[in-house]
């Protein structure tokens, strides 16, 4: 792995930081896509949500999210360059979330995530998106964001 430049470090911790308040703003979901290439992959799987497929599989998702939820909370931070291959950078991240949703359910994970990100058309997108768990994971994540 070659060495990760500082400013593509830079732009992938304030990429992932913009996807926080992007996700904790509950109202519109089209900041939140313009993180993403139309042919994103955001992985959910290892918390018990779904893998989504391309920008229409992630805003439907999030749509649902954005409708059930009341209030979001995410706390980023221990960013730590995975790789870089000259074009493409991956970041790893601890992440606090929190959540309340419109039923009065809480949730609270502590997660990694990880962003495989390349630029397109001068900006940084993310093209694969997972979350891994670091702590056991609560019931009520499925109850909120599961399939219903």
């Amino acid at each position: 792995m070659t060495t990760m430049p500082e400013d593509v470090r830079t732009a992938l911790e304030r990429h992932m930081i913009e996807y926080c308040y992007a996700v904790d703003g509950l109202e519109d979901v089209q900041p939140l896509l313009d993180l993403f290439t139309d042919d994103a992959v955001a992985d959910l799987t290892a918390i018990g949500l779904p893998m989504m497929n391309g920008k229409g599989d992630i805003k439907a998702f999030f749509d649902g999210v954005f409708e059930g939820m009341s209030h979001h909370f995410h706390f980023i931070s221990n960013f730590r360059p995975a790789s870089w291959d000259g074009t493409e950078g991956a970041m790893d991240a601890y992440v606090i979330g929190m959540g309340r949703a419109k039923d009065g359910n809480t949730v609270e994970v502590q997660v990694k995530y990880r962003m495989v990100c390349l630029q397109q058309d001068g900006a940084w997108k993310c093209r694969h998106y997972t979350i891994t768990p670091m702590m056991p994971l609560p019931g009520s994540l499925d109850e909120i964001h599961g399939e219903h």
